[in-house]
């Protein structure tokens, strides 16, 4: 899609930009991110792996040609090869997903209040569905984290134009929770 001035139609200025080199800066709005999100998310765990790629393909997302977990999505992104999805023991360990097209630095001022005001509006989506999430900002990472009842949980992250999301499953979480306490114990170990 170019700009105006060609024969496409001009850019939604909701979620995209024309950029000053002629290309088109697209982050996936909520409406179109949010329900592909709550499939994965609002499965029924452990998934599979095959029913991990099962999902991939309802979705229409196309597998890499070399490696089936490396995937193009149609939420509208903009960019090849925006999703991953990893797999550990035949079982779906997480996926990340851009939910924004890469723009060079120099146009930060064009593309981040725009990449701000989506990251925003995810996580009012979210916060209504699953009520609070954890807020973190880490350097110029912020990201909100989102864990159900069944212990697989969801993070929305943005620093500067870009936006994504990852869902962790609850074994993913728990492989986390059970390093950071290994962790925490060694530290007050070497405390002692």
């Amino acid at each position: 899609m170019a700009g105006s001035t060609s024969s496409e139609p001009p850019t939604n200025p909701t979620y995209e930009r024309e950029l000053p080199d002629g290309t088109i800066y697209r982050v996936v709005p909520p409406e179109v991110g949010v329900p592909v999100i709550r499939r994965w998310l609002e499965h029924d765990w452990p998934m599979t792996a095959q029913q991990a790629l099962a999902l991939r393909d309802e979705l229409g997302w196309t597998p890499s040609p070399r490696k089936e977990t490396l995937v193009t999505t149609n939420l509208g992104s903009g960019r090849p090869k925006d999703a991953s999805i990893t797999i550990i023991r035949n079982k779906l360990d997480s996926i990340h997903v851009w939910l924004s097209s890469f723009a060079p630095i120099d146009f930060d001022s064009i593309t981040t209040a725009l990449t701000q005001s989506m990251y925003e509006q995810y996580v009012h989506v979210f916060t209504d569905m699953y009520g609070n999430g954890v807020q973190k900002l880490n350097k110029d990472v912020q990201s909100t984290t989102w864990t159900l009842h069944s212990g697989a949980s969801i993070r929305i992250d943005t620093i500067g134009s870009v936006i994504s999301f990852g869902v962790n499953s609850p074994m993913a979480n728990y492989a986390a929770a059970a390093e950071a306490e290994l962790l925490e114990w060694e530290a007050a170990d070497d405390g002692e």
